[in-house]
């Protein structure tokens, strides 16, 4: 959700890996899944109570709301926390505009594919016709190990991602052209 729906908040990540002594190159949650019950606890308290804090700060990314006018069903498929999507849907108008909220309490949390696949179940179509927009690998990852297209939303941090992505975009309304249009993607076959 973060740099995807809203525009990316680029201390709080960094403050959980230095505040938990994350180290480098090791996934926050996965990190604090890991630690023992009573260190895991404390652990998923600061994440939340950081996670809180940046909420306050929350600016809707450019793009979205004609994204939203432009779609007929959209998801939220997200490593937050579910009081920072209430808090997201709570300063949008109408409140309500995603059929399928999807949040870290989702096991396994992406970049698994197991939440997208999910969610095609829910909407009873395959993988392959859904879209997963993100701006992170994570995001990237998930889509193509369930078969879905992967578009980046690309901003200065992850422009290293674009070769990764089936398509990447500067801002969201860019996809309403991607979804009236099509977007065909081809993938070589896993041997």
């Amino acid at each position: 959700m973060d740099g995807t729906l809203t525009l990316p908040q680029k201390n709080f990540i960094g403050r959980m890996r230095r505040e938990l002594a994350v180290p480098k190159g090791t996934d926050v949650l996965a990190y604090a899944a890991s630690l023992p019950a009573e260190e895991r606890v404390a652990a998923e308290q600061l994440i939340k109570r950081i996670e809180d804090e940046a909420m306050l700060a929350i600016e809707v990314q450019p793009g979205l709301d004609e994204l939203i006018a432009a779609s007929s069903s959209m998801a939220i498929l997200t490593r937050n926390n579910p009081d920072t999507v209430a808090h997201f849907l709570s300063l949008r108008e109408p409140a309500h505009q995603f059929d399928i909220l999807v949040t870290r309490e989702f096991q396994p949390p992406k970049p698994a594919p197991d939440p997208l696949l999910h969610i095609a179940k829910a909407w009873n179509i395959r993988p392959d016709e859904l879209m997963m927009v993100g701006d992170h690998l994570d995001d990237l990852y998930c889509a193509r190990d369930a078969g879905a297209v992967g578009v980046l939303l690309a901003n200065e941090g992850n422009r290293d991602f674009v070769p990764l992505a089936d398509c990447a975009v500067d801002r969201l309304d860019a996809i309403i052209g991607l979804l009236r249009d099509g977007l065909t993607v081809e993938r070589a076959l896993a041997e």
